[in-house]
């Protein structure tokens, strides 16, 4: 990973990836929207509906979500705007023709109760359950997180699942879905398929996907600070500037 990927310049991302022969993949939280305290508070408004659709339009309706939280809730988010979408970093997929790969819950069945009670053993942290991964949210309490970490990995400690850190948040998912994998899927089916991938996004969560699209000659961009370790080509200091890198889109 580099310490240091180019900022990317105002209106640039129009040239280096064009809408007729891009395919854009985009996380939500922190790249498309500001971080909020609570996951359910974060809504998207009527002009970031208006600019994707309008993006999505221009590329052929290449352009997903791809995000650690449900596809249901990333509906929420946008609604009514419904787009191809990855969730839980992989375990679920909507293509553009409606057709999913679900998630499995039962692989949690065994960890949901130790994190359950973890977490009621520490006023502050919030136990997310998303049924196939479980996120351990601990912005209220940040002088928990070696502790958090400690705990999920002590739960993971097998085969098939892994913990992912985050911004605030560490989560219990399946080991073999990533973003990575979640991009990678989307990209073999239409009307993905032949163009060329871009991937944003902000986090830890989405570092996989950096690399895969930087293998496939593509461009990844990640949304934060400078100092940031990371393996994106490219950065952009905030969702604001990743807006209207997106609106430059129109032309």
């Amino acid at each position: 990973m580099s310490a240091s990927p180019r900022s990317l310049l105002s209106g640039e991302l129009a040239r280096l990836a064009p809408p007729r022969t891009s395919a854009y993949f985009l996380d939500v939280d922190g790249t498309l929207l500001e971080i909020r305290p609570r996951p359910e508070d974060v809504a998207a408004d009527a002009f970031l509906r208006a600019l994707l659709q309008d993006v999505a339009g221009r590329a052929g309706a290449a352009l997903a979500l791809v995000s650690g939280r449900k596809i249901d809730d990333l509906d929420r988010i946008f609604e009514p705007l419904v787009l191809p979408a990855a969730g839980l970093h992989g375990a679920e997929i909507r293509f553009v023709d409606g057709s999913r790969i679900f998630a499995q819950s039962g692989v949690m069945d065994a960890a949901r109760p130790k994190l359950r009670a973890f977490a009621e053993l520490h006023p502050g942290l919030r136990l997310e359950d998303k049924g196939a991964t479980l996120a351990l949210h601990f912005r209220q309490r940040p002088e928990l997180a070696d502790e958090v970490l400690t705990m999920l990995e002590s739960v993971a400690d097998g085969p098939g699942l892994a913990v992912q850190p985050g911004k605030m948040v560490a989560e219990l998912k399946q080991s073999d879905h990533t973003k990575a994998t979640a991009v990678e899927a989307l990209l073999a089916s239409a009307p993905f398929a032949g163009r060329t991938p871009v991937f944003i996004g902000d986090d830890l969560t989405d570092e996989s996907g950096f690399v895969f699209v930087n293998a496939r000659g593509g461009i990844s961009i990640r949304v934060g600070a400078a100092r940031t370790m990371t393996a994106a080509q490219f950065r952009v200091g905030e969702p604001a500037e990743l807006r209207a890198e997106l609106e430059a889109l129109k032309g």
